[in-house]
């Protein structure tokens, strides 16, 4: 069976669990607690994780993991992965908009921005079991869970393709069989945006042999963080006859509603066998897509952006870094109803909706345990927004992407008691994906004369669209995998392993329509495809020299999927040959491999607990996303070699019985060692010679990029305190404290202003629980100093050069909660 924290109990027909957790064993409790409630501890607590799909202690896996149980999650109201970017040095997640694949994940600085729908994420993300590479699932709703991992460096070996650069793992709630009822209700409220939200849950058993867990969440946030700065233009010189823009679309950004419900059964039949099943529906809505702000303009401070460099918009000023404003104008209402998918009474949105399907199960065979995972996605996300971030509002669409995923893992594992183990193993994807998005990017305005809106009757009759973009992408996957574990003598050790991945994409579509500007031609479409095939293996030599120290070295390899883009702006392609069709549209996988040292261990009878690795990778095609400014096109294009070497650590130090201090620190270096054909940047001078920007005989301008450094903060520190003491007699105060340091970020293609600046943050909570009792109230704090700052740069979509964007963080939002747990 399972507790109620998602770990197998000792009555558990499983040697290990099949799902991703990391529970939390605490020890010496001056008063017990329940899950994710706080308690006056005396020692550390001491994290099992699963990165090697077995239990293990934290200080005895030879993998760089930061792990948070169900009561750090709790700590600081964690319900976005996007959270994790303050709490974890060496993580950056963020929500991502308009023609991406749902978000981007960066760990080591190792990531991609979410630009190109063809592309995945070289961060796998699993929940429950379940592996996805789609940001999309960024926006299912996280709440009730019981621990989330992040595994770091590549992760082939147990978790396949796309996690070259690491693995996050969330494990929701699991319910024990034989135990009490046990569930809780809470309320929260947050102030800036106007935010209540319920979330209860409630385990249920069944006799000896089922036990059931149904949690929902509720959320009608009121208002936001960012101001809509858009104010309507009368008249619009951008539109013939004048036609007037509308202004605002919403006063404040993002007004999130979101539901969520998750059900989830356990079913032990026998000693030797049992089920788990998870059933997880979400829908979230926002007023608006991404969090993308104006950031700088060419014409300095006190200037305004422009539309394609030619009109300023005067509803907007930069000033000398980011503002809480967002500008989300809508379009003239003739515009709007000319649409084949909007309407003039039409609002901004962003709307996700998330259907999962976990089961797990388990046969104990005496000497080997059978593991099977099944995993079903069904997902749809549609937004309607302003591109141009203008209130001219020109660059409008509503677009998204459709998808479906099966997976099946299998695993055998033995449990022999002698010096020797092995697990072997199968996986099996298949995925269909779709994305449709009609495009208007030009004004009237640069139309040649008489050029008016289309009067050709059909769907697109009176539209001004210049473009329907449709793409349909199938991914069929399937791997074999095998790992070992020898015991050379008592304290030392070597495992690894090898995982064989073949992989077929194909790929159909094109334009549906466009009005002979040249992005696409209409009717004319592409099957582009591919295969590969990879062979990766790791090994990890172990050594311990004390029961509670490890040393370890490890050689690792790992792999992210070639892809297929998916542009709306593509040459007429109609009479050439397939091979020069599937060399223009697939981009190589990149392949990754290298070195990790590493040393956990605890110290003073478990009173100080910490690690420390140092890593050197080299990534072969590592995959650039690519965004044309000019266009409003996404591409991806393989950089020929990069590496990424640094060291980090995280350490926790019980200082006293109530009071415990962390730390965490990460630096790390990346450079293209060799990237000669690089993109260059929007407006860059173009040179006779490299490594400038210079003219290749074809008529392409590129750069040398070899020897730059690249990537976000190299430099990521956080410190913090957590402290716990009973006050009055049946009560006890928790207060805690974290400050998170980035650095600088570097320049995107030597392009200037692009090297994000560095920030602090700092996040705050207090609670105060009943010790013996169901009742916890709770104040907490988040980006408490209020530091307004972005986590990434990018050129302004028809913005003159040095017109630039950033993806907002959070600004400080203040939580009151109050929980009541039924013990």
């Amino acid at each position: 069976m399972r507790s109620n924290d998602g770990r197998i109990g000792e009555g558990s027909s499983l040697a290990a669990s099949g799902a991703m957790l990391a529970t939390v064993l605490v020890t010496g409790f001056a008063a017990p607690a329940a899950a994710g409630q706080p308690g006056t501890r005396a020692v550390i607590e001491e994290v099992v994780v699963t990165a090697r799909k077995r239990e293990e202690r934290l200080i005895d896996t030879p993998v760089s993991v930061s792990a948070l149980g169900r009561e750090e999650v709790e700590r600081y109201h964690t319900r976005d992965l996007a959270q994790l970017t303050t709490r974890m040095p060496g993580v950056q997640i963020g929500h991502a908009a308009g023609g991406g694949n749902g978000g981007a994940i960066f760990i080591r600085n190792v990531g991609s921005l979410a630009v190109d729908y063809g592309a995945d994420q070289p961060v796998s993300l699993v929940l429950d079991g379940m592996s996805f590479t789609r940001g999309h699932v960024l926006d299912v709703g996280f709440f009730d869970v019981a621990a989330v991992e992040v595994l770091k460096g590549p992760q082939a070996l147990f978790f396949g393709k796309n996690s070259p650069a690491g693995v996050i793992a969330v494990t929701s709630v699991t319910p024990e069989i034989g135990a009490p009822l046990e569930g809780f209700l809470t309320g929260s409220y947050e102030f800036e945006t106007e935010d209540p939200v319920i979330e209860a849950a409630l385990s249920v058993p069944v006799g000896d042999h089922l036990a059931f867990r149904l949690a929902a969440r509720a959320q009608d946030m009121q208002g936001g963080y960012l101001e809509n700065s858009a104010r309507p233009i009368d008249p619009n010189p951008l539109y013939y006859d004048a036609l007037p823009t509308r202004g605002a679309s919403y006063d404040e950004f993002p007004e999130q509603k979101q539901s969520v419900v998750r059900f989830t059964g356990v079913w032990q039949p026998v000693d030797n066998f049992d089920a788990i099943l998870k059933i997880f529906r979400s829908y979230t809505r926002q007023n608006d897509a991404g969090l993308t702000v104006l950031y700088a303009c060419a014409a300095g401070v006190g200037g305004q952006p422009t539309f394609a460099g030619v009109v300023p918009d005067p509803t907007q000023t930069c000033t000398s870094g980011p503002r809480l404003k967002r500008n989300g104008a809508l379009p003239p209402a003739a515009v709007a109803d000319a649409h084949p998918n909007i309407d003039a009474d039409s609002r901004f949105f962003n709307r996700m909706t998330n259907e999962i399907q976990t089961l797990e199960l388990n046969w104990n065979l005496g000497a080997f345990t059978l593991t099977s995972v099944t995993g079903h996605w069904d997902y749809r996300h549609r937004e309607y927004t302003n591109y141009d971030y203008t209130s001219y509002a020109v660059v409008i669409s509503k677009q998204g992407e459709s998808g479906e995923s099966w997976t099946e893992e299998l695993r055998l594992s033995s449990n022999f008691d002698g010096p020797f183990n092995f697990m072997l193993g199968g996986f099996y994807e298949d995925t269909d994906r779709d994305l449709d998005a009609p495009v208007q990017i030009l004004p009237q305005a640069f139309y040649p004369p008489g050029f008016m809106p289309n009067p050709e009757p059909g769907r697109y009759q009176g539209s001004f669209l210049n473009y329907h973009q449709r793409w349909d992408n199938a991914i069929e996957s399937w791997s074999v995998f095998g790992s070992f574990d020898y015991r050379l003598a008592p304290r030392w050790s070597l495992s690894g392993g090898v995982r064989y991945t073949d992989e077929e994409r194909e790929s159909f579509g094109g334009n549906l329509y466009e009005r002979g500007l040249g992005f696409s031609p209409g009717g004319v479409f592409y099957s582009p495809r591919g295969e590969s095939q990879n062979t990766s293996p790791e090994l990890t030599l172990s050594w311990h020299p004390a029961d509670d120290l490890l040393v370890y070295a490890a050689y690792k390899t790992g792999f992210q999927s070639f892809g297929i883009s998916n542009p709306g702006t593509v040459p007429d392609l109609s009479t050439a040959p397939q091979s020069v069709i599937d060399d223009y549209f697939v981009f190589e996988e990149t392949e990754v491999a290298g070195f990790e040292v590493g040393l956990k261990g605890a110290w003073f009878d478990g009173r100080l607990r910490g690690d420390i690795a140092v890593y050197d990778y080299e990534y072969e095609d590592l995959q650039v996303a690519i965004f044309d400014p000019i266009t409003t096109t996404f591409s991806t294009q393989n950089a020929a070699v990069a590496t990424n070497r640094g060291i980090e650590l995280q350490g926790e130090w019980q200082a006293t019985d109530g009071l415990q201090v962390r730390v965490g620190a990460l630096y790390t270096d990346l450079e293209f060692d060799d990237f000669e054909d690089a993109q260059c940047h929007t407006g860059q001078p173009v040179v006779s010679d490299p490594p400038g920007c210079h003219l290749l005989p074809n008529g392409a301008t590129v750069q040398d990029l070899s020897g730059e450094k690249y990537g976000g903060p190299p430099v990521q520190i956080n410190v913090g305190f957590t402290y716990d003491r009973p006050v009055l007699q049946d009560w006890g105060i928790e207060l805690t404290a974290d400050v998170i340091w980035h650095d600088e970020g570097r320049e995107t293609r030597r392009q200037p202003n692009t090297d994000t600046p560095s920030r602090t943050i700092s996040n705050l909570a207090a609670r105060l629980y009943q010790q013996d009792g169901p009742w916890m109230f709770s104040l907490i704090c988040s980006n408490c100093a209020n530091e307004i700052y972005v986590t990434s740069i990018q050129d302004k979509p028809l913005g003159s050069v040095g017109d630039l964007t950033g993806q907002i963080g959070l600004p400080r939002l203040l939580i009151a909660q109050v929980t009541y747990r039924l013990q």
